[in-house]
């Protein structure tokens, strides 16, 4: 009772403050206080200050309900076992992903370095140029980088945490779906998942995606369970934060809005049960809203309008070529042997059959995402759908010990054959996983240094260096601002050495081919290629193309 009087104090006291910022805190001084111009922010700060005085209001009515409500039950208790074999998968992961953590950043790291991690606080939680800024990464990244210094590391950090912190949020929703030691099998081979790594050591923020979407779905099944206020205030904040690092997050909340309102519609309309849910969703998006408000104005001008030309990444064929390459990287030969396809068929329809509300909740926002953008034309990359792995896991793992139930129709292999042949067969998939990973520390995520050195290696006085496509948002602003870039081919031509080579460096032909079609014509036509520098970013090769000065010449005679 003490405890719940203090926190509806504390609750309170914070209401009065919020209220009196709301109305003491003029738009002017809120900019300034955020290092932006008085107007610069247009209609935002004003959305700011009525948010703020709403969750004002929210945090007096909270102090009240607090008094009289009951107190949440604990429900994050771990055994010794777990908790032993956890903390060991903690440290393995952790090594796991040091080693190569400060190699060449790809084009969008150099992005979120460059525009995002850099400038000071107060511009990062206002600026919202383009769908780039993952803003809560950016913050933890600016932090990271105050503390240790401008290192390739140091702007990852933040991803490392996550992607380790999100083993424990896998074990929490497998637990629950799956059972304690299939949980602790998924976690084993989401330690030494070759994606898991290569998205841990990505600064970007969808590793904090996926490790909110597996918290706000193993709290939103408790608050479904216990229907406490406890448990649907968890579940906001992980929404909540998961919009702040990534918004593909509300496909997962959106999901979780419908399954919900169905189970409701069926269990009898109790009003309270729907009050509690309505109180959780809309503080989602008002508190969302509170985070992204003096930023809005902004993306709304610029960011929402953001379109994607017609190429293969808009095509999802592209995508679905592109994933299954991907997975015969992550699990190597063997998964496919073991018919991983029937697996997670196998393990997915067990939950169903056990927890159809989970089971959905681990398709739906998957389908829903790919779904919407493939209506809006956008570009769809693998990446896209990452958020899902953790799902993807405990479905394989699920799938296994499904697996294995067959063989009990065998009257010969039953008993400890039987019992233990799914463990063998997760066993043999987290083998297979663990092999692949040294593939990840092998080459840089794009070269683009390896590119940089060997052009400065090659080049002679009188040669030209031209940067063309998605490099000019690598080299100019990082790795070789000497560098110029031709954004069609007349300026390639005018960049063109007339006494030398000219050489020409670009990365993602994809974009390339369909942006800037005349200076992928005049590539093909008058360039070769000296070199192509690899990397672990699917199609993410860096090209150097040359051409000496006597193709330039001839050209000119012909006109």
């Amino acid at each position: 009772m003490k405890f719940r009087r203090f926190s509806a104090s504390i609750a309170g006291s914070a209401g009065i403050l919020l209220l009196a910022a709301s109305v003491l805190v003029s738009n002017p001084l809120l900019e300034r206080a955020f290092g932006r111009q008085p107007g610069s922010l247009a209609w935002g700060p004003l959305l700011f200050r009525i948010l703020l005085a709403l969750h004002g209001l929210v945090l007096l009515a909270a102090s009240r309900i607090a008094i009289h409500a009951d107190a949440p039950p604990g429900f994050v208790t771990i055994g010794r076992r777990p908790l032993a074999v956890l903390s060991g998968l903690t440290v393995v992961a952790a090594a796991l992903r040091i080693p190569g953590l400060n190699s060449c950043m790809w084009l969008d790291e150099v992005l979120t370095l460059v525009r995002f991690a850099r400038p000071p606080v107060g511009v990062i939680l206002t600026s919202f140029p383009d769908q780039n800024q993952h803003m809560l990464y950016s913050l933890l990244a600016h932090i990271s980088l105050r503390i240790f210094g401008e290192q390739t590391w140091a702007l990852r950090l933040p991803s490392v945490l996550f992607g380790v912190a999100s083993i424990w949020a896998l074990f929490l929703l497998g637990r629950r779906l799956i059972g304690e030691t299939e949980a602790l099998l998924a976690c084993a081979l989401m330690t030494v998942s070759y994606h898991h790594i290569w998205f841990s050591q990505n600064a970007r923020g969808y590793m904090g995606l996926l490790f909110f979407t597996l918290v706000a779905t193993w709290l939103w099944l408790e608050a479904m369970d216990r229907d406490t206020w406890g448990a649907w205030l968890g579940y906001t904040v992980s929404i909540v934060l998961g919009m702040w690092i990534h918004m593909t997050i509300v496909f997962v909340a959106a999901t979780h809005a419908l399954i919900f309102l169905a189970a409701w519609l069926r269990s009898g309309r109790e009003p309270e049960r729907l009050g509690r849910a309505a109180a959780a969703y809309l503080l989602c998006g008002t508190l969302t809203l509170q985070l992204f408000a003096l930023s809005l104005p902004q993306f709304l001008r610029t960011g929402l309008s953001e379109i994607s030309p017609p190429s293969e990444w808009t095509n999802p064929l592209w995508v679905i070529r592109e994933s299954l390459r991907s997975l015969q990287i992550g699990f190597a030969a063997l998964a496919v042997v073991l018919g991983g396809g029937l697996m997670a068929a196998a393990g997915w329809i067990d939950i169903l059959r056990r927890q159809p509300r989970a089971a959905w909740a681990m398709v739906l926002p998957g389908i829903a995402g790919g779904g919407s953008m493939l209506l809006l034309g956008h570009n769809l990359w693998p990446r896209f759908f990452f958020f899902c792995m953790g799902f993807a896991l405990l479905i394989a793992v699920d799938g296994a010990m499904q697996a294995a139930r067959l063989v009990r129709l065998v009257p010969r292999l039953q008993g400890k054959w039987a019992e233990n042949l799914g463990y063998a067969l997760a066993g043999m998939m987290i083998v297979a996983s663990a092999i692949t990973v040294p593939r990840c520390y092998a080459l840089p995520k794009q070269d683009f240094t390896g590119a940089r050195d060997y052009v400065e290696r090659e080049r002679r006085p009188g040669d030209a260096v031209v940067v063309a496509g998605l490099a000019e948002h690598v080299y100019p602003p990082y790795y070789e601002p000497a560098w110029p870039v031709a954004s069609t081919a007349a300026e390639l031509e005018a960049l063109r050495s007339p006494a030398g080579r000219t050489f020409v460096v670009y990365t993602l032909p994809i974009e390339l081919r369909a942006v800037h079609p005349d200076i992928w014509k005049l590539i093909e036509t008058d360039f070769r290629t000296d070199s192509v520098f690899p990397g672990t970013l699917g199609g993410g090769e860096v090209y150097v193309c040359s051409a000496g000065n006597e193709t330039n010449q001839a050209r000119l005679r012909t006109h």
